[in-house]
């Protein structure tokens, strides 16, 4: 399992890329296909709304690169699974009630965080 250092540029011409091919990242909560999704999603609107391809494929990268460069960097001090690096720092000789370790709310509140940060969560996802 590897990633990329994210890149500046995704498109030459009328062509661009998305997916793992523009940010290959560490498979971190099924990352490199959620990501692909909302690249699909955020270049079928620019190309609905923008004047033309150019405009479009602009918009996209200038809207994407950001998100997804945050999500790599993210995604190599854990992910969403450093909530278990968490977990075992404050419990490393192992416990027998998790919420004695780290509360629900500290838990959900990670997670919470990162939904945010990997774009999907539920605002996000619902287009608000």
């Amino acid at each position: 399992m590897c990633d990329r250092e994210p890149i500046d540029d995704w498109t030459r011409g009328h062509a661009t890329l998305l997916g793992d091919a523009a940010h290959p990242m560490y498979p971190m909560g099924a990352n490199g296909a959620s990501q692909a999704i909302l690249d699909a999603r955020c270049l079928a609107d620019q190309l609905a709304s923008s004047s033309g391809i150019g405009a479009a494929l602009a918009a996209y990268q200038a809207e994407r690169i950001p998100k997804t460069t945050a999500i790599v960097f993210s995604n190599r001090k854990g992910g969403p699974e450093g909530v278990i690096d968490a977990v075992e720092s404050r419990a490393p000789d192992g416990f027998t009630d998790i919420e004695q370790v780290m509360s629900r709310a500290e838990r959900q509140a990670f997670m919470t965080n990162y939904a945010q940060r990997a774009g999907f969560s539920v605002a996000q996802v619902a287009g608000q």
